[in-house]
C-alpha cells in the first residue's frame, strides 16, 4: 500500500485520533484556497478644480485641487478615483505621486484639508470626481 501510494504521489498519514486527521485535511484543503483580498477605505476627497502647473521650466503637470471629506490620505498608498458620486464607475486605481498643501508636500492630509494631488501616469481627473484612499490587506481563507 505504501509502495502504490508513493507511486501515485499521495501522503498517507497514521493518527490515532480522528480529530486530528480531520484538523491535517481541513489544514490541508486550506492551504489549496486562494488568498482573499480585503480593501479597506482610509479616506475620501472631492476634487474641486483641476488646474495646471509649472514644474521646472517648461514641463507641466496637472493637478487635483481637492477637499478631504472624511478619514486621510497618504501620499504614499493606493488610491481610486470614482466618476458620478458615491457609486460611480472607477475611472483611474493606482498611486498617488504627490499630495502638497499650500505649496509644501505633506504626508497626508486629514478631514476638512484641502491638498493637491497628482496621479502616476494619469491626469484625466474632472471636477465632482471623488478619490478614494485604499489599504489592501491579504487574507487566508478559510473553511
Amino acid at each position: 500500500m505504501a509502495r502504490l501510494a508513493e507511486r501515485e504521489s499521495v501522503k498517507l498519514v497514521e493518527e490515532n485520533v480522528i480529530y486530528r486527521l480531520t484538523d491535517l485535511v481541513k489544514g490541508a484543503l486550506e492551504a489549496l484556497l486562494p488568498v482573499k483580498t480585503e480593501v479597506k477605505v482610509l479616506g475620501e476627497a472631492e476634487i474641486a478644480k483641476a488646474f495646471e502647473v509649472g514644474v521646472g521650466g517648461r514641463k507641466k503637470v496637472w493637478v487635483a485641487g481637492c477637499r478631504v471629506r472624511n478619514g486621510v490620505i497618504g501620499r504614499n498608498l493606493k488610491v481610486r478615483v470614482l466618476r458620478g458620486g458615491e457609486g460611480g464607475e472607477v475611472v483611474f486605481q493606482g498611486q498617488l505621486i504627490s499630495l502638497k498643501n499650500i505649496k509644501k508636500d505633506i504626508n497626508e492630509a486629514r478631514k476638512g484639508m484641502e491638498c493637491g494631488m497628482s496621479f502616476e501616469n494619469w491626469s484625466d481627473f474632472k471636477e465632482g470626481d471623488h478619490v478614494q484612499c485604499l489599504e489592501e490587506k491579504e487574507v487566508k481563507q478559510h473553511l
